[in-house]
C-alpha cells in the first residue's frame, strides 16, 4: 500500500509539472488504484466530490469562504453527505445487490473537491483518471517485470 501511495504522490507531481493541473491532490491517485478492483467506489467517492464542491461553491455566495476555511468546509460536507447517504441508503455503505459501496477515505473526497475549486470539475475529473490510470498502468508493468507492489 505504501508503494502504491509513493508511486501516486511520485506520478502525480511528474503530472503537475508537465501540465500545471493538480490531478486532485498529491495522496488521490495513490490511493484510487489501491481500490481500482472497486470501480463503484472510486466513482462515489468522486460524485461525493462533486457534490460538495457545488454545496460549498452555493454557500460561498452568501458567506466568506475561503482558504482553510473552504478546505475544511468542503471535507466536513464531504463527510456529512457519506453519513446523510448512509442513513438513506442503509447502515455504513451504500448496497447495490451484493456490493457494499463507501467512500475511499473520509477525506479524499474533500481533497478532490478542493483542487475542483482551484481549478474546475473537468480538469480535476480527467486529470484525476489520466494519473490513475497511469500509475495502474506502471503497477502492472512492474507486475509483469516481476516486481510486486
Amino acid at each position: 500500500m505504501a508503494e502504491l501511495l509513493i508511486l501516486g504522490v511520485i506520478v502525480s507531481i511528474v503530472f503537475y509539472e508537465l501540465t500545471d493541473i493538480t490531478p486532485g491532490g498529491l495522496i488521490v491517485p495513490g490511493l484510487m488504484v489501491a481500490h481500482i478492483g472497486q470501480p463503484l467506489r472510486m466513482v462515489y467517492t468522486l460524485l461525493i466530490a462533486i457534490a460538495a464542491y457545488y454545496i460549498v461553491k452555493l454557500l460561498s455566495r452568501r458567506f466568506l469562504v475561503f482558504g482553510k476555511r473552504r478546505f475544511v468546509l468542503l471535507i466536513v460536507i464531504s463527510l456529512a453527505l457519506h453519513v446523510v447517504f448512509n442513513l438513506i441508503f442503509g447502515a455504513f455503505s451504500l448496497n447495490i445487490g451484493s456490493i457494499a459501496i463507501s467512500v475511499i477515505g473520509y477525506t479524499v473526497s474533500g481533497i478532490i473537491a478542493n483542487n475542483m475549486f482551484k481549478q474546475g470539475v473537468l480538469k480535476t475529473s480527467v486529470s484525476l483518471a489520466i494519473v490513475v490510470g497511469i500509475v495502474e498502468l506502471v503497477v502492472v508493468l512492474l507486475s509483469v517485470c516481476g516486481v510486486i507492489l
